[in-house]
């Protein structure tokens, strides 16, 4: 496996990643057919968490993506689209 290199190319392209981080999840979670609440509960997450990270007002722990890719069943590179280069 490759190593994940972060994109670094300059500091506007990583103050959006909490967006493009959001964005991720919001298109997971529609893609289930599953509603806020529906995540928050398989994650163990409130729902106002939720929404926070799908409008990228958060800036989101480890421990929480891990959550998050776990909860939604997903491969972390699945999660993380966009967010680095690889």
């Amino acid at each position: 496996m490759a190593p994940l290199v972060l994109s670094t190319d300059d500091r506007q392209d990583m103050s959006d990643l909490p967006q493009r981080l959001g964005e991720n999840v919001r298109r997971a979670r529609l893609a289930r057919g599953w509603t806020q609440e529906e995540l928050a509960d398989r994650t163990s997450l409130a729902v106002v968490q939720i929404s926070r990270i799908e409008r990228g007002r958060r800036e989101v722990r480890l421990s929480t993506v891990i959550r998050l890719i776990e909860g939604l069943e997903l491969a972390p590179e699945v999660l993380l689209e966009g967010l680095y280069k690889g």
